[in-house]
């Protein structure tokens, strides 16, 4: 049976290095990097942070395009990996989203250190933006201490490596904690 993994976490969590460590492993993957998506947008783009109408309505279109890219995907007989920054309440959008679909759908959000989030984060160069980070990380721990965050969260700080991670993801989808919908 094919699956949507949802693999979400701060900045500088490993999204996309873990998504890409678990595509390996399988024959038909698909991953859709959400951020990407947000960037089709090329007039009128607003930051996600932006905090204002506009940039709440690019974050649901990315969301959504991401939700369809999931559902086309699974037609073909292919499992997906979305990678996004969901935090909290923020996921019932995927839920609504993908319910119905016939494949398994599964949650999973990453959480290092605070530390460990931003010397990662730190590599992009001049991409990265500590004070997001920080930012975001506050709110996943938060949300995750309040248990409104989904599925599984592991906390990856001691991970050698994204195919450690990936590991412990399967692990937990294996295990049945990071089911979603």
């Amino acid at each position: 049976m094919n699956q949507v993994l949802i693999v979400t976490g701060p900045p500088g969590s490993g999204k996309t290095s873990v998504a890409l460590a678990i595509c390996e492993r399988f024959d038909r993957m698909v991953h859709v990097p959400v951020d990407e998506l947000r960037h089709w947008v090329r007039a009128g783009y607003r930051h996600p942070w932006a905090n204002d109408a506009q940039a709440a309505e690019q974050l649901r279109m990315a969301s959504d395009a991401a939700v369809a890219l999931a559902r086309n995907a699974v037609g073909y007989r292919y499992s997906v990996i979305v990678d996004d920054v969901i935090v909290g309440a923020d996921a019932e959008a995927y839920r609504a989203g993908l319910a119905g679909l016939d494949a398994d759908v599964q949650f999973v959000t990453l959480l290092p250190s605070l530390e460990a989030s931003l010397e990662r984060d730190a590599t992009r160069g001049a991409a990265s933006i500590p004070h997001r980070v920080r930012a975001l990380h506050a709110e996943f721990a938060d949300a995750v201490s309040q248990e409104r965050q989904p599925g599984a969260v592991l906390d990856t700080t001691a991970d050698a490596d994204a195919r450690a991670t990936a590991d412990r993801v399967q692990d937990a989808i294996a295990r049945g904690l990071a089911r979603f919908g």
